[in-house]
């Protein structure tokens, strides 16, 4: 039998309004049973009609639902439902057009984006190709203050930052007509490249913020509380570390979708397991929202839910802001007293993948000799006995809470550093703020989970070797040179060559390490008729999702 539901304030509101011209009686008498049922402890589930809700439980705070600010994996999956991409990375590895209904080139560096004349504002205007320039040039512009502008660095008239060398409009984003458009790249990339770069750019509607100053766009209440969006789901309430609600977009131009409302519930990996029990949330979503390793069989064991073991698709990596850090002996020392064998066995329970670096084997281009560890404490502290480092100097380990997988590795992580003569510290933090640190290079060092996409990771890879953009501030110009090859090269073979080297590169100078990635258990409650968060394309049918 199904475990009980717990009816929530929410669910209780509902029904009283719904009575509210019903004799008191009756309704008093609906609160009676259900708590009855609840108090005896029977596994039967208290079923009253009314608003089909499914509840994700999450360990990451979005943060914010503003396309302009958004700087985690948590708050992208939120913002995708609200408002749509170009492109979409599919289950399968593949891409599904969204606010684009094709997107072509004949020469690998102009490409022709033609817009769904099927996709609508939420106030009934249509989706065009003005909208998407004006959406290019808005997170382009200096003024912005966008989060991530090093994505659209690609088109001509970017700096190598990725904003508007005029300040203004991009010369290399053109309307054709109402909805096609042109955008021109630097230098020949694939569309694979173009998809999951410049088509991962999120359309804002042009007649809503035109008139607006483009740098108050950061705190604008139209963007913190959108109402005007064009995804299957509409923004109804955000609560800093509680929870974000939405609700159904009726006018989605794919059909309606079949719930009412999704909440993301923010909570900590153990409530997660604990309300998965209770059925106060449907499923956990595993990129953002891992159930502790420790809990897995209890999970497993749970009647009304079924499980899945993923992929390792969001791999923990260890960062290293090399200005802080500039001591190679220090950091190589650093990657020989990880026992990852130990972390697999002891805290992942065998469920999982490990690495050296900062990727998996299931990228494209992997290099597995890159990829071997070697665990060696002594070696470790001969290392820093060589370097010169002087052994009193605090270093602080920024350790997002949250994951509690992550923060029981963080721990050992630190114990192990301090056992081969280094000083370090914890720092604990919400994730939000730990990544922001991590992302500004305000930190010694700090574990983050990074995604794994597998036909091209540059996108993240850069961000540890990349001096352009750099989480690290490692710098190198061999590393800085491998990037822009992999960048600008649409030849397989350069690309398996250059790949194979820069991960040897990141093997050899240790600039970050990568330290696991998990078999995330995926759960659902079987209430749920249809709808999971897959590693990839989660949302993409999200209006097909049903509940009993």
């Amino acid at each position: 039998m199904l475990a009980p539901k717990i009816m929530i304030q929410e669910d209780f509101e509902i029904m009283r309004k719904r009575n509210s011209s019903k004799a008191p009686s009756a309704f008093m008498t609906l609160i009676g049973l259900a708590l009855l049922f609840v108090s005896c402890g029977e596994k039967t589930e208290v079923r009253v009609s009314g608003p089909k809700i499914v509840n994700v439980g999450i360990t990451n705070d979005p943060g914010t639902v503003n396309p302009v600010v958004v700087n985690n994996t948590a708050a992208r999956e939120v913002v995708r439902l609200l408002y749509m991409p170009l492109t979409a990375v599919t289950e399968d590895l593949g891409f599904s057009y969204r606010v684009a209904e094709s997107i072509a080139t004949s020469d690998n560096k102009i490409f022709t984006v033609k817009v769904n004349q099927k996709v609508k504002w939420t106030d009934g205007k249509p989706v065009t190709a003005d909208d998407v320039v004006f959406s290019f040039n808005t997170y382009t512009n200096p003024s912005a203050g966008t989060h991530e502008p090093s994505t659209f660095n690609l088109i001509v008239g970017t700096t190598e930052a990725g904003l508007s060398e005029s300040g203004s409009a991009l010369s290399g984003v053109k309307k054709i007509d109402d909805y096609t458009l042109s955008v021109e790249v630097k230098y020949p990339i694939t569309l694979d490249i173009f998809n999951l770069t410049l088509g991962s750019l999120w359309t804002i509607p042009k007649h809503i913020f035109e008139n607006e100053p483009v740098e108050n766009l950061k705190t604008n209440p139209l963007l913190q509380n959108p109402k005007v969006t064009n995804g299957p789901f509409l923004f109804k309430e955000y609560v800093a570390a509680s929870h974000l609600s939405l609700q159904a977009n009726k006018d989605y131009y794919l059909g309606s979708p079949l719930l009412d409302s999704i909440n993301f519930k923010i909570l900590s990996g153990s409530q997660i397991t604990a309300q998965l029990e209770s059925g106060e949330i449907d499923m956990n979503f595993p990129l953002v929202g891992n159930i502790p390793s420790d809990d897995y069989e209890r999970i497993r064991g749970i009647p009304h839910l079924r499980s899945e073991q993923g992929v390792p698709s969001n791999v923990q990596v260890l960062f290293i802001n090399n200005r802080v850090i500039n001591n190679l002996k220090v950091r190589q020392a650093m990657d020989l007293a990880i026992d990852r064998e130990g972390i697999l066995k002891n805290i992942l329970k065998g469920e999982g993948y490990i690495s050296k670096t900062p990727v998996t084997n299931r990228i494209q281009y992997w290099n597995e000799a890159a990829a071997k560890w070697t665990y060696d404490p002594d070696q470790a502290r001969r290392l820093v006995d060589e370097s010169g480092w002087d052994k009193s100097k605090k270093i602080v380990f920024a350790l997002p809470a949250g994951n509690s997988t992550r923060e029981k590795v963080g721990t050992i992580l630190v114990e192990s550093f301090n056992a081969i003569g280094l000083n370090v510290v914890i720092e604990k933090a919400d994730f939000a703020t730990t990544l922001r640190k991590v992302q500004h290079c305000d930190y010694d060092l700090s574990i983050i989970g990074v995604p794994d996409v597998p036909f091209n990771v540059i996108r993240y890879v850069r961000v540890y070797v990349g001096t352009k953009y750099t989480w690290t501030g490692y710098s190198n110009p061999e590393a800085d040179k491998m990037v822009d090859t992999i960048m600008t090269s649409v030849d397989n073979a350069v690309l398996k060559d250059t790949y194979y080297k820069l991960q040897q590169l990141i093997a050899d100078e240790s600039p970050v390490a990568g330290v696991y990635s998990e078999l995330a258990l995926r759960a659902i409650n079987k209430r749920v008729k249809y709808g999971e968060l897959k590693e990839y394309g989660a949302f993409l049918d999200v209006e097909k999702w049903d509940v009993e």
